[in-house]
């Protein structure tokens, strides 16, 4: 078991989730704009209006994120249950919100979608590594209880609720070091430039449906089959998984069928 770390320093009480989101944000809107120039040559004016489309976006996928929690926990409980969000969710709102946007409010002659998406989601890779560290401080996402050495007791927040004195699974550590090592794998790796978005979709979508079988949190519902003691599964975030690898597989199929016909 490892010592959790308190939200208290100097005596005052310290939102660490939201500073986690804060720098998460930050570190997108810093990554997302200097790639814009150094890899793409936008001017500095070019690519600070593309960061507020992407402020502009994040408001809709706080929105997104809202309701379609919402959604899958009012079918599961058959009453209206609003109050937490979901990443995925936000994710699908954010980045139809971003697309929309950029059509509509970007004219430069010189914009690519596909090269801009392929940064941005690079970028969202990061900001969502430090979001989960913001996840575990508060005790959200939290896993189901385990004897193992991995086990963690929370002693405060959601997590405690549930499974007081009880070590459990960090979910959200885990999740957090799969993300910071994606991110280095879509930045680093040259052989997948061109391809972040695809690789994205099937990486974090198979890292999410495997994940949710150790979550502890409640889930929701939507078309449940398999109940046990902690949850019902698939869940609405395996769902969408699936969607994401789906996804990914048709457009890197696509891209590599259209590179084939130019050649």
């Amino acid at each position: 078991m490892y010592p959790y770390l308190l939200p208290d320093i100097f005596d005052y009480t310290i939102p660490l989730y939201d500073l986690m989101i804060a720098i998460g944000i930050f570190a997108l809107l810093l990554y997302v704009g200097k790639r814009l120039e150094t890899q793409l040559g936008y001017t500095k004016k070019q690519a600070n209006k593309i960061l507020l489309l992407i402020v502009g976006s994040l408001v809709a996928a706080l929105i997104s994120s809202y309701l379609f929690d919402g959604i899958f926990h009012s079918i599961k409980y058959g009453e209206l249950r609003f109050g937490s969000i979901t990443f995925i969710g936000g994710l699908i709102g954010g980045i139809v919100c971003f697309l929309l946007l950029l059509k509509y409010f970007y004219k430069d002659e010189n914009k690519d979608v596909k090269k801009i998406m392929n940064i941005l989601i690079t970028g969202v890779v990061l900001a969502h590594a430090f979001g989960r560290i913001g996840c575990f401080l508060a005790g959200c996402c939290y896993g189901i209880p385990t004897d193992s050495f991995l086990g963690v007791i929370f002693p405060h927040g959601h997590a405690h609720d549930a499974f007081p004195d009880t070590a459990i699974y960090p979910t959200q550590l885990f999740e957090s070091l799969f993300l910071f090592g994606l991110f280095f794998v879509l930045h680093f790796v040259k052989k997948l430039r061109n391809n972040e978005v695809e690789i994205y979709l099937i990486a974090y979508g198979t890292w999410r449906f495997l994940v949710e079988f150790i979550r502890g949190d409640d889930r929701g519902s939507l078309f449940g089959f398999i109940t046990t003691e902690y949850n019902i599964f698939p869940t609405p975030s395996q769902y969408l998984s699936l969607l994401m690898i789906i996804g990914g597989i048709y457009l890197l199929v696509r891209t590599k069928n259209r590179l084939l016909e130019k050649n």
